[in-house]
């Protein structure tokens, strides 16, 4: 048998081997609050959301088991179709502009001289909220606005709030929306081209290239990395717009320019119908991971 001394001495290097894993593991106690909120609000919340999709709840009365009735109703409903058709065109032609636009913008602020003011020129619209640029477009879109331009030139036909025109206000919104973004990818793109491999471009330059062959088969190439990250940033953004259509339009005229965001925000909180609410973001919810898991599969196969 052990003397005490030596118990308490082995006791002590014990504590201390401890306090010294303890020690070397402290880093991750910074981020343990984090991770706390995200386990128990964000997840809760995702497996909340789902459970709702199969009640109907009011947000007062009791909730009750429906099964599958408000995924069934949702399909019925022809409104729900005119969201995800709008909700499609902002991703297509979101991703487009957000693209081009950019990449032109970007080359011209680098080939030119004053670079750094046009570069706060086309940045200061991303420095709005949605909602001040919402209104902004509203004042410029109603009947006393841009379309009294073209009333002077005798074309009164135009001469009509624009945003009370079905699809052409959605067209209108997906500028509003391109316009306010565009500067974050236009930096994004701005840096892409100043840390480019010059050799490249000297070689090309070398062996005949020029104009637009040397952008399409040089520059663009080099760029693949930027170009994934700000196409994942605008389908991000694309599929959760709701505070510039809700500001212009509320998604109307008669929910003619609603999208599934604001779906899931009108049947929740407008008509109090939790159930549908909760039935359109978990299908919104499907739709995106669908599109993230291939566009991320394909980010990770250009990579390796």
């Amino acid at each position: 048998m052990s003397p005490p001394f030596f118990k308490g001495e082995w006791t002590m290097r014990q504590a201390t081997s401890i306090w010294d894993k303890i020690k070397s593991k402290k880093d991750y106690l910074y981020i343990l609050p984090a991770v706390i909120l995200v386990t128990v609000f964000f997840i809760s919340s995702i497996l909340f959301t789902l459970k709702l999709s199969f009640y109907s709840w009011d947000g007062f009365n009791d909730m009750q088991f429906v099964g599958f009735d408000n995924y069934t109703k949702l399909f019925r409903d022809a409104n729900f179709w005119v969201s995800v058709r709008n909700t499609g065109i902002w991703v297509v032609f979101s991703l487009i502009i957000s693209l081009i636009l950019p990449l032109l913008l970007a080359i011209m602020i680098v080939n030119s001289r004053p670079a750094g003011l046009f570069k706060n020129i086309f940045y200061f619209p991303s420095t709005l909220s949605g909602t001040v640029a919402g209104l902004i477009m509203v004042s410029m879109l109603s009947k006393y606005g841009i379309p009294q331009v073209f009333g002077l030139l005798g074309l009164n036909n135009w001469v009509k709030d624009w945003l009370a025109i079905p699809v052409l206000n959605t067209f209108v919104m997906i500028f509003m929306g391109t316009w306010t973004g565009i500067g974050m990818s236009m930096l994004l793109f701005i840096a892409g081209l100043r840390n480019m491999d010059r050799s490249s471009l000297e070689a090309a330059k070398i062996d005949g290239a020029s104009g637009i062959q040397l952008y399409v088969r040089v520059v663009i190439p080099q760029l693949s990395t930027t170009t994934i990250v700000v196409l994942l940033m605008s389908l991000v953004n694309s599929f959760k717009v709701f505070d510039n259509i809700w500001v212009m339009t509320k998604g109307g005229p008669f929910r003619s320019s609603e999208t599934l965001a604001l779906t899931v925000y009108t049947e929740s909180f407008v008509r109090n119908n939790f159930g549908a609410g909760a039935a359109a973001a978990v299908f919104l919810t499907v739709i995106v991971l669908i599109v993230a898991y291939f566009n991320l599969r394909n980010t990770f196969k250009t990579d390796n």
